[in-house]
């Protein structure tokens, strides 16, 4: 055999050998997810008698009151920018306060005794339908618009900018959520 044909046969062995054991081509670097967002800090509507709508950001209620937004704590994180997560968290914070005086802005609780509890919320595109159970006990006609606001303003904050809500009441939709407040049958 030549010389020639051996060191080419050599320099052909050392390319293959150098070819298969360099590193593979590495893959584009993925980037680390981005975390999501969490906060246990909620808003739910309290209300404050006689302010007839005054106060900045407040609605104003029958009976001359205002519902006002109150920053709250949620026992448990959730992602802000869920809203399903959103209105669990604003409802269940708003029905665990049993106090009927909400501290210290000395605005009422009108929800204090009333049996209400939140059964889930479903989605369906932009509209949120929120499941709440329960009975009302109304010291007069105008807790029935107190208790209407916080439950409804509580919703509407925590459902975000662009999407709509109905409240499921007791398995009878919006039009049993509407008639419990009615003082018509």
């Amino acid at each position: 055999m030549s010389k020639k044909v051996l060191n080419l046969i050599v320099t052909s062995i050392l390319l293959i050998t150098l070819t298969g054991c360099s590193n593979p081509p590495s893959a584009p670097a993925t980037p680390a997810p981005t975390p999501v967002a969490t906060t246990n800090q909620t808003t739910v509507y309290m209300i404050k008698l006689d302010d007839n709508g005054a106060t900045t950001g407040s609605v104003q209620v029958g009976c001359g009151d205002s519902a006002i937004p109150v920053a709250a704590t949620a026992s448990y994180q959730f992602i802000p920018t869920d809203p399903v997560a959103s209105i669990n968290a604003a409802m269940l914070t708003l029905l665990n306060t049993t106090a009927t005086q909400y501290q210290p802005q000395s605005l009422m609780n009108s929800l204090a005794g009333q049996t209400m509890t939140i059964q889930s919320v479903d989605q369906s595109g932009t509209q949120y339908t929120v499941h709440l159970n329960g009975s009302f006990s109304f010291g007069g006609t105008c807790d029935m618009p107190r208790v209407k606001a916080q439950v409804e303003e509580t919703i509407k904050k925590a459902a975000l900018p662009g999407n709509t809500f109905i409240i499921d009441w007791n398995g009878g939709g919006q039009t049993a959520w509407n008639k419990a407040f009615s003082l018509k049958d």
